[in-house]
């Protein structure tokens, strides 16, 4: 009973944070109240999945998706605030994704036969990148879209779930040859073709392509994923080593082959030489954030909703750093990490290497995306035009993202149960 109420209370935390900030936007006449009802909604289906938990007896990890739902309802919030429009879709697709949550944890009885398909997993992977490329739509310089009647979606998105099977499998499969090498090149041991073939292959098909749509920003995503994937199971400072002057060369063909890669780096390295043409973005996003000072203009206060661009997809957190100051974005990076550290500790605590990686290519993700979108806000990067996890608008990346949320927790849950089982065979035989 302690448990169930000590979820609870962490799960009312972060409604409260929803009902306060669509009150504090309704008072102010910048948000309908009929929001309420779609938060009602939200409600019930988070304290219904809270109760649902503990009638299972789930037994995984109780802070990542407590965690995940005060990110989400901070997002909920603010795109209400930007653009109410897009929000009540977010809050449909929020609904839809927690229910996919439930459904992996529940229904995906044993997350290791999923990698009994290990080559199909990296084949779906590069005829989604193809299909899009030849019928994608252009947004944002990039073909990244499908289209289906009046419906779009991000087929990157699912391709990260494929890529992240097909590597964990991969890798487990292949992690002593990887480790130690089989061909010798002078002091150096590398692993021969028929093994690191078709992890090269599948980089190469994959970035290949997502070059070919000019989506530059996933392509960085899925090669720093490849690398550190790599690095983390071998541990092998070589593949870092080799993997540098790749990524330095592939970024210089880019910059000299893209026109709009070209103008985001320009942008990045001096904003103010243009700033109302190719750095009006980066330059309104600063302005934002350094108008924010330490505790923020307030909720509903701040200009950045309406004066930045795409303030409800790439640059959503200079609206928050804007309105909650910097203690607020503070705190949301700190529950970034938060989610991030857990899904390394549910890495280090599962129960056999298959999940073991997966948990950790999951924490590579979203690290890696998370980075990525705030460096570039802030201009510590260029900008790639990646969502915020759980927190940009996009149907597409908060549905797959829940997948991987699913995923993680029932890695978590499968190496809880295994160890309570094998605790109970434990005091058996000890009882004998």
């Amino acid at each position: 009973m302690n448990t169930l109420w000590r979820d609870l209370s962490l799960r009312l935390m972060s409604i409260a944070v929803l009902f306060i900030g669509l009150f504090v936007l309704c008072l102010q006449g910048k948000a309908d109240w009929t929001f309420f009802v779609m938060a009602g909604i939200y409600t019930g289906l988070v304290l219904s999945g809270c109760l649902l938990e503990h009638l299972f007896h789930y037994q995984g990890d109780r802070l990542l998706l407590p965690a995940i739902q005060l990110i989400t309802v901070i997002g909920l919030v603010f795109l209400t605030r930007i653009n109410a429009a897009l929000a009540w879709k977010q809050f449909i697709w929020v609904s839809v994704g927690l229910g996919l949550f439930y459904v992996i944890l529940w229904g995906l009885k044993d997350y290791r036969r999923l990698g009994e398909i290990q080559y199909l997993w990296g084949l779906i992977a590069v005829v989604l990148l193809f299909i899009t490329l030849i019928f994608g739509v252009t947004s944002g310089g990039a073909r990244s879209w499908l289209r289906i009647g009046g419906l779009g979606f991000e087929p990157e998105e699912l391709v990260k779930i494929a890529l992240l099977i097909f590597l964990a499998v991969y890798l487990e499969n292949h992690e002593k040859i990887l480790r130690i090498g089989t061909v010798q090149w002078g002091r150096i041991s590398v692993p021969d073709w028929r093994t690191f073939g078709p992890f090269l292959l599948m980089a190469a098909f994959s970035l290949g392509i997502l070059a070919a749509q000019k989506s530059l920003g996933t392509a960085l995503v899925f090669y720093l994923l490849f690398v550190m994937m790599l690095y983390i199971v071998t541990e092998r400072g070589f593949y870092l080593a080799m993997a540098l002057p790749t990524f330095l060369g592939t970024g210089i063909l880019g910059y000299v082959l893209f026109g709009h890669v070209r103008v985001r780096v320009s942008a990045w390295l001096n904003p103010w030489q243009d700033v109302t043409g190719g750095g009006y973005q980066i330059a309104q996003s600063l302005f934002a954030i350094s108008g924010g000072g330490v505790l923020g203009s307030g909720l509903g206060n701040g200009i950045g909703a309406v004066q930045v661009p795409a303030a409800a997809t790439d640059f959503i957190f200079a609206v928050i750093a804007e309105e909650l100051g910097f203690a607020g974005a503070v705190a949301l990076v700190g529950v970034f990490l938060l989610v991030i550290f857990r899904a390394f500790i549910i890495s280090a605590g599962a129960g056999e290497r298959l999940g073991q990686i997966l948990a950790a290519g999951i924490g590579v993700l979203l690290a890696t995306e998370t980075l990525m979108i705030l460096a570039g806000v802030t201009k510590l990067l260029p900008l790639t035009g990646i969502p915020l996890p759980w927190v940009s608008y996009g149907g597409s990346s908060m549905l797959i993202h829940f997948l991987l949320l699913g995923l993680l927790v029932n890695i978590s849950a499968g190496a809880a149960e295994q160890k309570a089982l094998l605790g109970a065979k434990g005091k058996e035989l000890g009882a004998g």
